[in-house]
Formats: structure tokens, sequence, C-alpha cells
């Protein structure tokens, strides 16, 4: 345990030029030694990447990490010598070639068997007869007659009835001239799983919805106020007109704003809307709360409160990251199915109370995901065209 602390610690330091004369010459003597770890170290060095590098293996569980290599090394028949440390860190590290940074956090006290085995190769954990793709541009534009409309990635189109709708190919943006002054034409943009989209409205407030959810709005808006519908998740940038409030209803209650960014969550029954610029009133029934930047307020059928909001990790992703913050395999799976259109089924088992945290991009095919999950979790995975299915490891 001790050198792999040591050759963490020397590689930390390395990335930031924190290396005594000494110290440099033992590590160069073992970086002289091995030609991969030659070549990693240098992709290493990108300045735009070090920070995110030096996070990612502060984040390693290095009491597993030397368990695992003790026990490849043993059904290997390895020698044991202080190079070899290098192999795991190697395998480790390499996964931040992919972009990606995960370490978990394990609430339970549970004694629960760990897997041993490490793979480099391939998707450890996971079995899958075919990959699949991040979500892409794409939804479904029903108008006021009931027709509908698919919009996708690289279309374009202009599509007129009582108003305007301009199809860019990865945005679609809603101009009124063709109404009548008095005219209220509602329609919705449905964002299916594996899609998301953004929409410019007619007063130009712009809204990105994620996957699995829909947005209902007027082409021209009322006269004394701005109103849309909610159902899922999306971010706001509400064009400012002071005499003409923004309105967002989500299940029972309503956000009301005059120009801002913010975030609306409704997926479930629980509602959670987070401010990033600006002020937002929440409604629900007689009861209001007014918000601040980066806070929070978050209602249910049963509960109605504000707090201190983790803004990077409620706008994941519109930053297009997974970002999971003590959430259990079961709140993971439910973003990967909508990210990824899956079903996703339980089998045998599965620990559900146990909980992880990390970040992820989301622009990457399923298999690099699961990838992850499978290194830090006690979990399988197989993928069986679009259902998933997790077990535990045997």
């Amino acid at each position: 345990m001790k050198e792999t602390n040591d050759l963490t610690d020397l590689i930390n330091r390395f990335l930031v030029n924190d290396l005594d004369p000494n110290e440099r010459i033992a590590f160069e003597k073992v970086v002289a030694a091995d030609k991969q770890l030659q070549a990693f170290l240098i992709s290493l060095q990108d300045a735009k990447h070090i920070e995110r590098d030096i996070n990612f293996i502060h984040g390693l569980d290095q009491q597993k990490a030397w368990t695992t290599l003790v026990k490849k090394r043993n059904k290997s028949k390895l020698q044991n010598n202080r190079i070899k440390v290098c192999a795991i860190s190697i395998a480790a590290m390499a996964i931040v070639c992919l972009g990606l940074h995960f370490y978990f956090y394990q609430k339970d006290t549970l004694n629960h068997k760990e897997d041993k085995t490490f793979r480099s190769a391939g998707v450890p954990g996971a079995k899958a007869n075919a990959d699949v793709a991040p979500a892409k541009s794409g939804a479904i534009l029903t108008l006021s007659d009931g027709s509908q409309i698919l919009l996708k990635e690289n279309s374009k189109d202009t599509i007129k009835q009582m108003g305007s709708f301009v199809d860019t190919g990865n945005e679609l943006l809603v101009k009124d001239e063709f109404l009548p002054s008095s005219s209220l034409h509602f329609t919705s943009l449905h964002v299916p799983k594996a899609c998301f989209y953004k929409v410019t409205l007619s007063d130009g407030t712009k809204v990105w919805v994620n996957a699995n959810s829909e947005l209902t709005f007027p082409i021209r808006f009322a006269a004394h106020e701005r109103r849309v519908k909610l159902d899922g998740e999306a971010y706001f940038e509400v064009h400012h007109q002071p005499n003409k409030p923004f309105i967002v209803e989500a299940k029972d209650g309503e956000v009301k704003v005059l120009g801002t960014h913010f975030n609306v969550n409704a997926y479930s029954e629980r509602v959670r809307t987070t401010l990033v610029d600006g002020r937002v009133e929440v409604k629900l029934g007689n009861q209001r709360l007014e918000l601040n930047p980066g806070e929070f307020a978050q209602m249910s059928p049963s509960r109605f409160f504000k707090g201190v909001a983790d803004v990077n990790y409620e706008l994941a992703w519109h930053n297009n990251e997974f970002n999971f913050k003590k959430e259990t395999i079961v709140s993971i799976a439910s973003q990967l199915s909508r990210w990824y259109d899956l079903d996703v089924k339980f089998l045998g088992d599965v620990t559900l109370e146990k909980e992880y945290t990390g970040s992820i991009d989301r622009n990457v095919n399923l298999s690099q995901v699961l990838e992850m999950l499978s290194y830090v979790s006690n979990l399988n995975f197989k993928l069986d065209g679009r259902t998933l299915t997790i077990s535990a490891k045997v």
C-alpha cells in the first residue's frame, strides 16, 4: 500500500513540477523503465487537463487498487518489484484519456464482497452485444391543430401555421409575426429519451430541454404575462421584460421571474428550482419562496423549502455532464435510461443503498459509462438491445 501511495504522490507532484532533486531522480528511474508510463505522462502534461487528472488520482480507491494488483500479479506469476506497481496506476489513469473521472463513496457500513479482478481492456463486469451512442439533438413538435413535425439533428425547415417555426437543425426558433395580436395558440415540444433540444421562444427567451421532457408554450404570449408549462427538466435564460413576468408551471407549483437564468427539474412529484442569476419567486398554493442566486427551492406534496444549491451539480446536464453526488444505483440508472433510451432491470441481490459520487462526460458511448461504474462498484452490467440488466458480482 505504501508503494502505491508513494508512486501516486510522485505523479501528483511531477505534474505540478513540485519534486525535489532526489525525488525527481527516483521518479525518472521508474519512468525510464516503462515506455508506456513515459508516453502517458507526456499526454498528462497538457495544461488544460492537469487539474482534472490530479483530482482523478486523488479520487482513486488505492486500497482496492493495491489488492487488485496483488491478485492479478499472483495469477500471472509476476515478480514482486516496485516497477510493477505502475501497472495498476497506468490502467486506472488510462480512464483519464477517455475524458472521465470517477470515484465512489459508500455510505452503508455492511461488509460486501469486493470484486478483485481488474480488467485493463474492454468493459469490466459488463456484457454487451452492441454499444449505445449518447443522446443527440431531436424533438417532436405538436402544433395547435394536433399535427406533429419531427425535428432532428442537421435538418433545416421553415414551418408556417398560425405563426412561424424555424428549425435550424439544432434549435427551434419561434416567430409570432403571422399571428393576429389577440391569438393564443399553444404548441408543445416533446423531447424523447436519448434526445435534447433548444428552443428560442417568441419573446427571445432561450430554453434547453433535457431528455424525456415536454415544454408547452404559446406562439405569442398574452399581454400581461409569459406562461409556459414544463414536464421533465429544462434550463431557462429568460429575456428581461419588467412589466411582463415569465411563469413556469411545473406539477402543482410555479416559478415566476422577470429576467434570469434558472433550472427546473420536474421529472417526479418532487420539483426543484435552482437559480443561477437574478431573482425568482416559487409558489405552491398560498406559500411563496423568493430565491437569490445560488439557492434552490424544492416542492413536493408534503414539503416546500429552500436551501443553498450546488449549482455545478444541478446544472451538470446543461453542461453535458453526468454528475453523481452520493447517488444510489437506482438514481444513476434512471439518468442513464433517459439519456441512452434504456429499459433498466435489477436482477438478484443488488445493494440499492450504496452511494456513488463522481462525474462523467455525457457525450460518450454507454460502454464507457458502464466501464467506470463496474470499476468502482460490485455490479455487473449486461446490455441486450435497449435493455440494461444490473446484477451483483459473484
